[in-house]
């Protein structure tokens, strides 16, 4: 919130006018703070890696019996990578509620060159909007539900194969017979 104010704020500043005198700097402003953000994505989604990276080789470390003090480095590596994971969860929060804004302000701006009379706000009271609203932000619940379920199902096939590969292969954890 802080961010898209403040670049709102710098945009206005910026001198930008439009045909009546009117300030019209703001999403200006907003949408450079936004491609800022953006433009750095890929590093930020390469610091996202690191935590499961390193929660992997916690696990490596422990299923492979190696010393207790490679257990500890590995287990100070995790504690990075949680950090790094919560970072770069609020610089996405952020880059994506600046496109928002402007997404939602280029609807308005193209809304106002069909609608005969000028639009500037969404009325909420309005039933029709206001179920839209819930129906769009339902959206959201829904296609998370989806992800969540595809996780599951994948996730009882994993466990499925693994107690299979445990019954056929017993020496599987006697390390005598190497799982496929």
């Amino acid at each position: 919130a802080a961010a898209l104010i403040a670049a709102y704020w710098v945009g206005q500043q910026g001198g930008l006018r439009d045909e009546e005198g009117r300030p019209t700097g703001g999403l200006y402003g907003t949408a450079i703070a936004t491609m800022g953000m953006l433009s750095t994505a890929v590093y930020v989604l390469a610091m996202d890696t690191f935590g499961p990276i390193t929660d992997n080789a916690g696990g490596i470390v422990e299923m492979s019996n190696q010393h207790e003090f490679v257990r500890e480095i590995t287990d100070r590596l995790d504690a990075v990578g949680n950090v790094t994971k919560a970072t770069t969860k609020g610089y996405s929060i952020g880059a994506a509620g600046l496109a928002s804004f402007l997404l939602f302000r280029a609807f308005l701006d193209l809304a106002n060159e069909y609608s005969p009379r000028p639009l500037s706000a969404v009325n909420l009271a309005c039933p029709e909007v206001f179920v839209s609203g819930l129906l769009g932000a339902a959206l959201i619940f829904l296609f998370s539900a989806w992800a969540m379920a595809a996780v599951g199902k994948t996730a009882s096939e994993v466990v499925t194969e693994v107690r299979e590969q445990f019954t056929d292969r017993p020496g599987i954890m006697s390390y005598s017979e190497k799982p496929e």
